[in-house]
């Protein structure tokens, strides 16, 4: 299997701890944002998948996948469907407080009760698909405006998903980063929210902040499935800007902390390997890594993992992840690929799972492992390794997901509803 890998000389060190302390701090009080979603009407637990044909395949004690491919319905079906919601919720809710004292609930804002202020609030991103998808779905429930901005590398599919729930979409020449700065840049001319977990400044922005926080409901539903979390030894998340990864290692860092501190296990509970997966295309995470400071991926950005090609990372993510990333690893399209079609179809006996491109690729990885000992070596997976996949989008562009897989996700869906554990 073809990579790059990079184990990261700075993990857990003091000066790396300092340089994220503000970032940490900032993205501490994540509670309030968790019990507000768990109140909304859409809102269910997505399941932890536990893949025991798998781990025999590759070698390992257990391996897991977080599925959030139902998040708020498959049609929305990715992480982002909490973020850039919540946001729109703690936007409005403010709006509505400045002209009126009262502070509304979210049911309020759901109702025409507070529209008058609400409907000239506009609320806009850049984005490859799920972060524009999940803020005209928040637009759409709370009662305000959205305009996403995509970059010409969006499929047509995923742009058409975002105008179905009421966006107006911008399409922008050139990169990723080309639709980052005409999205602030508008967003400033016309006193719009520009909404986002890109954060250049530690957290310290209400937005991304708000974001991040509600991105912890993902971890927090994990945490609660997973048999035994103090016996985890790896934890892989895909990494774009490296938001979602920064959140999940922060939370999962603080638990074990306090799973170490509470009991008698404090003295054989040992942290996880935290694992960035990054396209070789758009690896600008990697790249960072391995210079210590931010670096911008060489990469062309064109890859099939839509939501990951992003050419320069988020500063403050980036703090976070030097301070506790164990590894970091870049993979072509291909190894995604083999990740999807794998869980799809359900091979080895296990459950099948709809996993999207942009989160596939750890499973590719975890396949690689076994036909490649050096591989395995560098992420020290062994016959007791317990393994957390973090599978953070569905068939984000169904036709896309079909089209590479050989199966629908429908299939798939139906496929997992009839599947019968075996004795």
């Amino acid at each position: 299997m073809q990579y790059t890998h990079i184990s990261n000389p700075a993990r857990l060190g003091h000066e790396a701890k300092s340089a994220a302390a503000m970032c940490i701090k900032n993205l501490s009080q994540w509670a309030m944002a968790v019990e507000e979603i768990c109140t909304w009407p859409e809102y269910s637990p997505q399941p932890l998948r536990t893949l025991p044909g798998f781990a025999q395949k590759v070698g390992v004690d257990q391996l897991f996948v977080k599925d959030e491919s139902k998040r708020f319905g498959s049609d929305i079906g990715s992480f982002k469907a909490l973020g850039a919601p919540y946001a729109v919720y703690m936007i409005l809710s403010e709006e509505v407080y400045a002209k009126t004292g009262v502070r509304p609930s979210s049911a309020e804002l759901r109702t025409s009760k507070y529209h008058d202020i609400t409907r000239n609030v506009v609320v806009c991103v850049a984005t490859d698909g799920n972060q524009g998808r999940g803020l005209a779905y928040g637009a759409q429930a709370f009662g305000c405006r959205c305009v996403d901005y995509i970059h010409g590398h969006v499929s047509d599919g995923r742009a058409d998903r975002m105008k179905n729930l009421g966006a107006v979409v911008i399409r922008v020449d050139g990169e990723y980063e080309a639709s980052v700065a005409r999205a602030k840049e508008d967003a400033r001319m016309n006193g719009w929210y520009f909404v986002s977990s890109t954060s250049w400044s530690n957290f310290d922005n209400d937005v991304p902040q708000h974001v991040m926080n509600a991105y912890m409901v993902v971890l927090d539903e994990a945490l609660s499935m997973i048999p035994a979390v103090d016996k985890v030894t790896h934890v892989f998340v895909c990494g774009g800007v490296g938001s979602i990864a920064a959140a999940i290692f922060q939370g999962f860092y603080k638990h074990v902390c306090e799973i170490q501190k509470s009991s008698a296990a404090s003295a054989t509970v040992t942290m996880p390997r935290f694992i960035v997966v990054e396209p070789s295309e758009a690896d600008c995470l990697l790249q960072s890594a391995k210079s210590q400071e931010a670096r911008e991926s060489e990469g062309s950005l064109r890859t099939l993992m839509a939501g990951l090609a992003c050419r320069t990372p988020s500063p403050a993510a980036l703090k976070v992840l030097t301070w506790l990333a164990s590894d970091f690893i870049a993979v072509p399209d291909s190894v995604a690929v083999d990740g999807m079609k794998a869980l799809a179809y359900g091979e080895e006996g296990d459950i099948p799972v709809v996993c999207g491109e942009s989160s596939a690729a750890s499973m590719g990885i975890m396949l690689g492992s076994t036909t490649d000992p050096s591989l395995r070596e560098k992420l020290g997976l062994n016959s007791s390794s317990q393994v957390v996949l973090f599978g953070l989008e569905g068939a984000t562009d169904p036709e896309i997901y079909e089209s590479l897989v050989g199966k629908s996700s429908q299939a798939v869906f139906e496929a997992q509803d009839g599947f019968v554990v075996r004795d």
